[in-house]
């Protein structure tokens, strides 16, 4: 292939992830994304249907951030443990609102700093633990 080839190739395929990461409407990958697509509704008291490896979560709902992370479903509720350094992570910090995209369905919920230590057995004692509440 030649250098003009390779060049146009590259043109092509960064406008292809480009595209991909409007079109889904949230993170790809390790892509952060914007403001999450799919159907909003109220959450369920219990999230246990939730076993995907991951969720995506939408921080910052004035220039919304979105992110695909691990979390843990325990006892029917949401948790997630965000690593220090992330921006998502300040972004709660800011404003506790949130939204999270299971199965096509977008959730508005709360995050909420665990700090009780019932509810935090179990969990890694060195993280962060915030459990996602309904609004």
């Amino acid at each position: 292939m030649s250098t003009h080839g390779a060049m146009r190739f590259r043109g092509v395929a960064a406008a292809a992830l480009a595209a991909n990461l409007i079109a889904c409407g949230g993170p790809l990958l390790v892509f952060p994304g914007g403001r999450l697509s799919g159907e909003v509704v109220d959450p369920p008291n219990d999230f246990s249907f939730a076993d995907d490896t991951f969720i995506d979560l939408e921080t910052r709902p004035g220039d919304p951030y979105s992110v695909e992370l691990n979390y843990v479903v325990k006892n029917g509720r949401l948790y997630i443990d965000p690593a220090e350094g992330r921006a998502w992570l300040d972004h709660i910090r800011e404003d506790q609102n949130v939204r999270v995209r299971i199965h096509d369905k977008v959730y508005p919920l709360r995050a909420v700093l665990v700090e009780d230590p019932a509810e935090l057995e179990g969990f890694d004692e060195s993280r962060v633990i915030y459990r996602l509440d309904p609004r």
